[in-house]
Formats: structure tokens, sequence, C-alpha cells
């Protein structure tokens, strides 16, 4: 089996008394998608923030292409090749769409002067926001703003992409075109974890799929597989939240 192009070994993370990861083990591998499900409050989006380097673990391995990036911070992290969005977008104020994926192709990717240009533009385009290239990105609502989230971890050029509730808010044809576009990045070898409470758009793209509860891993695998069991049903489909 390929190496993992990023893993969580036996991650913790407790904020006061409380264990948000608890042991946490968690593979990701070049042209996969994972979704990882899970109630409010299962760790989810702190697993999230502990892969990218916002959030520092307080037990356990992080490691990135076979390099334990445990004590790297979220920026040199994304210079490493991994990109995340946000549940709640945030774009930078007093600058167009245009000038916030500028700072991620060129502050998180590198790539400088013509080089950094065609690549905004090519991503703006894909994400679906060249005609607004040059609007003020606080002027944005929501929906264009989760494409700006997108738009921004695409020009890093990243190996790894971590999407945090993308799909939240968007209609059923916003939501088809996202995961279109997420098949795409997997098929271009890139390695995607994808937070969704949406599980049906999660199973028409994800090969793998992973449930959490109170900061553990409860399933993984298949899936199908992974929905039919009683305590995925009980921790989370049945819940109700």
């Amino acid at each position: 089996m390929e190496a993992a192009v990023l893993a969580a070994v036996q991650v913790h993370k407790r904020f006061g008394a409380l264990p948000v990861l608890d042991g946490v083990n968690l593979e990701l591998r070049k042209g996969e998608v994972v979704g990882v499900v899970g109630p409010n409050g299962a760790g989810k989006t702190t697993l999230l923030n502990v892969l990218s380097g916002a959030t520092a673990p307080d037990g356990g391995t992080i490691v990135l292409n076979g390099r334990d990036v445990t004590g790297w911070g979220a920026a040199e992290r994304c210079k490493a090749g991994i990109a995340r969005t946000h549940q709640v977008p945030r774009p930078f104020g007093g600058m167009t769409v245009f000038e916030n994926v500028l700072v991620a192709a060129t502050a998180g990717g590198g790539k400088r002067g013509a080089a950094a240009q065609e690549l905004c533009l090519s991503v703006l385009e894909q994400c679906g926001l060249a005609h607004i290239a040059n609007r003020r990105a606080e002027s944005l609502g929501l929906l264009q703003r989760k494409r700006l989230e997108l738009a921004r971890a695409l020009a890093v050029e990243p190996a790894v992409l971590l999407l945090d509730e993308i799909g939240g808010g968007l209609t059923d044809a916003e939501t088809e075109a996202l995961v279109d576009m997420v098949r795409a990045l997997r098929d271009r070898g890139l390695a995607v974890m994808w937070i969704e409470h949406i599980v049906h758009v999660l199973l028409s793209v994800v090969g793998r799929l992973v449930c959490m509860t109170a900061g553990k891993v409860i399933a993984e695998g298949e899936p199908a597989s992974v929905v039919a069991q009683a305590a995925v049903i009980d921790a989370y489909l049945g819940s109700g939240r």
C-alpha cells in the first residue's frame, strides 16, 4: 500500500479537563478522498486544526510525506503542502477577490510575477469567481465566500486539502459542482480530507469514511459499510444532530 501523505498518530488534545482528541490515528494517501463525520463536539474541526498546524496537539505525532511536522506551525505546513478551508469563511478584508487568492499563491505557494497571476486566474475560473475577481472580498455573500475559501486553498497548489464543512448552505446544483471539483482534484493526485454533515454528499465522492465521536474514531472503512454500523447510527446518524 502506498505510504500516507499525511498521518495522525495517537494524537491527543485537551481543552482544560475536556479531552477533544483521544488517541486519534488517521492516514490520508495521494489521490484519496476521505470523509469525516460525527456529531457536534466530536473533535472533527479540532483534528483539522491539529493537522494544519493551527492548534498544537498535547500528544502524538503528525507526519507529512514521511517527516515529523508536529512542531511546525500552520505557515510552515502550508508551504510544505497542506491547505485548508474553514467552516466560517475568513477573507482578507480590504482586498479584492483576486488579491485574496494572490496572497495565497505568493505567501503560501511561493509563486511570483506572471506565474502567480496566471495561477490565480485559473483557480478563480475553476471556482466560478473569475467574473467578480475585482470585487472587494468583504462584499461577498456566504456562498461566494465559501468559493473564495476554496480558491485560496487551491492557489497554494497543495498536496493535501482539508475541507471543513464547505458544502453547508450550498444549493443542490452548487453541491454537485463542488463534488465534481473534488473528484477532479482527486484524479490529479490531491489527497483530500472532507468534514461534512451532509452525509449523502460525502458518500458520492469519498473512497473511505471515518466516523468520530467524543474525540475518538469509532468506525473507518468503505463508506456504505461504515454508515450501516450500529455504533455510527447510534452516535451520529440516529442522534438527530
